[in-house]
Parts: structure tokens; sequence; C-alpha cells
């Protein structure tokens, strides 16, 4: 059966198809502990206690608005009990495209560094900043906590909201309400990178922080049509790509 057959056609079941995507995540929560910076009197499971609360909202609230936009995740499909397979046809190619993505960006942000880099190896570039727990926490947290959040529950959601604001009636979603959920959650993502950012020290100007917009801003339209071509996890694997095409640059750059 189709991952991708209607919600109102198959047995959805929402709650289940949550609590799969939360017990993925999990493993993404914990690696968050390998680059927790200390903070005197905050315990560490407290620090990691917001990104947990969020992976549990957006996965409750991608289960309700997923299917109803006609969106899919196999995970949750699998946990609703439909015979499908959890990785995607042809998911080795869903890794390459995200590697080729991570290898192309990589090489402009490094080459491109003395445009934006207030001071050498502040911020570091994409390049400099690999290490291996970036690798371990990018796949892990990245690849499937930020999918979670970013395409199965906020992206849904979107395009459920601009399905029935500007079509209605349309048996499903049109390309301009997909493209509103892409466009709004790559612009979410983006923004959601910018705390670290500011948490790094490092003098922050306009060249920075547009550099820092464009290239998550980039990745995130990338991940979200997948998601919506797709499916959830062809998303996460190309996301898993990219951190993992870091490997290879870094140790052959640096």
């Amino acid at each position: 059966m189709d991952a991708r057959t209607p919600h109102s056609a198959r047995p959805f079941r929402a709650g289940r198809a949550a609590l799969a995507l939360i017990a993925l995540g999990l493993p993404g929560i914990v690696a968050l502990f390998l680059v927790l910076p200390p903070v005197a009197g905050v315990p560490a499971p407290l620090m990691v206690l917001n990104p947990f609360l969020l992976l549990v909202a957006m996965a409750l609230v991608g289960s309700w608005a997923a299917p109803r936009a006609m969106l899919s995740s196999r995970i949750a499909a699998r946990a609703s009990g439909l015979p499908l397979s959890l990785l995607p046809p042809g998911w080795l190619r869903m890794l390459a495209v995200g590697a080729a993505a991570g290898i192309a960006i990589a090489l402009a942000d490094h080459l491109t560094r003395g445009l934006w880099q207030p001071a050498p190896f502040r911020p570091p570039s994409l390049v400099e900043s690999w290490n291996l727990t970036a690798t371990i926490v990018g796949v892990l947290y990245g690849g499937v906590v930020e999918e979670i959040l970013m395409r199965w529950g906020l992206m849904s959601l979107c395009v459920l909201g601009a399905w029935k604001l500007l079509s209605r009636h349309a048996p499903s979603p049109p390309p301009a309400a997909i493209w509103t959920g892409i466009v709004i959650a790559a612009a979410l993502f983006a923004a959601g990178h910018l705390p670290v950012l500011m948490a790094s020290g490092a003098e922050i100007g306009a060249p920075l922080l547009i550099r820092t917009l464009f290239w998550n801003a980039l990745l995130g339209l990338l991940f979200g049509w997948l998601y919506a071509r797709r499916d959830l996890e062809s998303a996460m694997l190309a996301h898993a790509g990219f951190h993992l095409a870091l490997v290879p640059l870094g140790l052959l750059i640096l």
C-alpha cells in the first residue's frame, strides 16, 4: 500500500504514529548532552527538557496534520499497522542528494569565509566546524529531531492551513499551499540557527547573518521539497547525508 494514500482511505493511528516518531527522536535528544554548555545551577537534564517537549508537541501536531495534508511518513504509517518498509525506495539516493548539497554548500561557505567571517575561525565555516561530536549531533538531532519539528509538525500544519485558506474545495493541496508550507518551515528552520550563532560570541554583522540564514533556508527548501514529494524519511536521510558529507571535507581540507 502506498504511504501517500489519503488518510481517509487508510487506518492511520495518530497516537501510535506520534509515539513512534518520539521514540525515533529520543537518541537525538540524548545526543544534545554531548554539546551542552555548562550553566551554573542548571542541571543538564533540565537543559534538554525544552527540546524534548518540542519533539513531543510537534510529533503530535504532525500526526494530526500530516495525513490531513496528504503528507506521509513511512515510520508513522508502519506504526499505524501498514506493511511498509521503513526506508523509502532509493534511500541511498536520498543520502547522496543530501551529501551532494553538503559538499556544494560547505565548499562555497568555506571559500567565501573572507566575506562573512569577522575573525579567523570565529565563527568557523561549515568545514572548519567539523568534528566527530558535531557529526553525531547533526545526524541524530538535525537529521531526525529537526525534521520531525520543522517538516512533520510545522510544515504539515502550514500546508494544511494554506490548503484550507487558498483552495478548500480542491481534492488535494494545490502547489501554492505546498510551497507555502515549504517556505515557511524553511524560513523558521533558518531562523532557528541564529541563537546558536549568537551564543558563539562572534561579532554578528550583516554578512554573517545573511550567510547563516541563506544556507540554512536553502537546505530547508530542499528537505521540505523531499518531504512533500516523497516522505519524511527522505528528508531525514538527505539531512543526515548533509552532515555526513562534512566528514571527508573536514579531513581533506583541515
